[in-house]
């Protein structure tokens, strides 16, 4: 989606939660966004959302509400990325979540995630188990009962919570498979640490400078509008102070 699209859906699906959840007495307040951070799979760190291409399916946003009364945004750390899926369907109350029981550890959920979006590029948070074969030997890992114990048995198709299953029994296979996609095959012997330390610096230094391509567009973009919106309201404080009977005129005629 669009920034705008995300803000906008954003901003509905909280806003009910927010006003199902108000206490008695409190003012019933609209739920508005200011900013926003995206978890970043390279980075392994929250950054400043500054443009749609920083989105991907499955990814993690996190929103901030301009500075109220009756909550308070004091600078802090942001906590853990969740990684339970929610549906936008329906009430929020009722909204259904996808737990990944019994890994707490975020890198490995946000490891097990990418991996799990990588495979299913239709969307549908379940691959058939071919397809996870094939995906397992373009990246040169064995589909054998050695590597996937009785997984290597199974026909049809593995949900999302099997995959989950799955990368708490291996893994190994969910990290090498993660390093592969993005060409780092840290788990060969060839692969000294030095080397490895040398391309994941190479890669985090390429997208922190994607992300500061993102923030000038943004600013640029955004002095832009300003410009544009500063030159109407002249342009419609000129009209105003001119117009005979207009409060801005200065006295009144009879």
């Amino acid at each position: 989606p669009t920034l705008s699209e995300l803000i906008i859906a954003a901003e509905a699906h909280f806003d009910k939660e927010q006003r199902i959840r108000r206490p008695a007495g409190f003012a019933d307040q609209a739920y508005k966004c200011q900013s926003a951070q995206v978890y970043d799979d390279v980075l392994l760190r929250w950054v400043d959302l500054f443009s749609a291409a920083q989105l991907k399916n499955g990814g993690q946003v996190w929103l901030f509400q301009p500075e109220s009364y009756q909550h308070s945004e004091l600078p802090g750390s942001i906590p853990p990325a969740k990684y339970s899926p929610e549906s936008w369907l329906g009430s929020p109350a009722r909204a259904r979540a996808v737990t990944e029981a019994g890994i707490r550890d975020p890198v490995a959920s946000e490891k097990l995630r990418s991996v799990f979006y990588n495979i299913d590029t239709a969307g549908a948070r379940a691959v058939s188990y071919d397809a996870l074969k094939d995906y397992f030997l373009k990246y040169d890992i064995p589909w054998t009962r050695a590597y996937v114990g009785d997984y290597y048995d199974r026909t049809g198709l593995m949900s999302y919570a099997d995959w989950v299953s799955f990368a708490g029994l291996y893994p190994s296979v969910v990290d090498s498979l993660y390093y592969r996609y993005r060409g780092l095959y840290t788990d060969r012997p060839s692969y000294t640490s030095a080397l490895v330390d040398a391309e994941l610096a190479a890669s985090r230094a390429k997208r922190e400078a994607e992300i500061r391509g993102y923030y000038s567009s943004y600013t640029a973009e955004r002095a832009r509008l300003d410009a544009e919106y500063r030159a109407r309201q002249a342009a419609v404080d000129a009209a105003l102070a001119y117009r005979p009977y207009s409060p801005r005129y200065g006295y009144m005629t009879y």
